[in-house]
């Protein structure tokens, strides 16, 4: 008979080898996202992985409710783990200090899905481009359009943009509340309204 560290031992172990399949089965399924990763990192990658989702799954055993088997619910933490790993990787390569030139290619790209025959439309979205662009060069300041870029066109969290700006996470967030309530009132002055603003862009195309 197993003695009860013996059995603990074995219980991590087999939690261990289940949440390492996951963490690789995913990064099999999205190896267009690994990009130039060698053969090393990526095993590197699934071994982070499921060493946050073992720690993770100890943390929340309380949550585990019996809907289904154990190894099947701890699998998602593995999953869950890599999934969060390759968005770090994606966020730790992207220079913050570019964000505010992709702003203007983040609107570009939505102008050129022109809708055909609509040459209205696509006026009207290339004069609210203008606008935007016009507000963020001369009423934000270059932090907030940096985080306004990073938060609401790239979907990097407030915390790991926090992070490498060397800021605290209130900070960033009052930051990106300044920026949204200058960019509001920036917009309204110039006759605008940030309803006009979504309309232009809520259409076909």
């Amino acid at each position: 008979m197993c003695a009860p560290g013996a059995s603990q031992e074995a219980a991590l172990t087999d939690l261990r080898a289940c949440v390492h399949r996951a963490a690789r089965f995913y990064l099999q399924r999205h190896a267009s996202e690994l990009g130039r990763l060698q053969p090393e990192e990526i095993a590197a990658t699934a071994e982070d992985a499921a060493q946050e989702a073992v720690l993770e799954v100890l943390a929340k055993l309380n949550n585990f409710r019996g809907d289904a088997s154990f190894l099947t619910w701890a699998s998602k933490f593995g999953v869950t783990a890599c999934a969060q790993m390759l968005r770090r990787r994606q966020w730790r390569d992207l220079s913050l200090e570019d964000l505010p030139v992709g702003w203007a290619e983040h609107f570009a790209r939505m102008v050129d899905r022109d809708p055909a025959g609509q040459p209205e439309l696509v006026a009207e979205r290339r004069e609210v481009l203008q606008l935007l662009l016009q507000v963020a060069q001369q009423d934000l300041t270059e932090r907030q359009r940096t985080i306004i870029a990073a938060v609401l066109f790239h979907g990097v969290p407030p915390d790991e943009v926090a992070e490498r700006l060397g800021i605290s996470r209130g900070a960033c967030y009052k930051l990106a509340h300044d920026a949204r309530r200058a960019m509001k009132r920036a917009i309204e002055q110039r006759g605008w309204t940030c309803a006009d603003v979504l309309a232009a862009f809520a259409g076909p195309g």
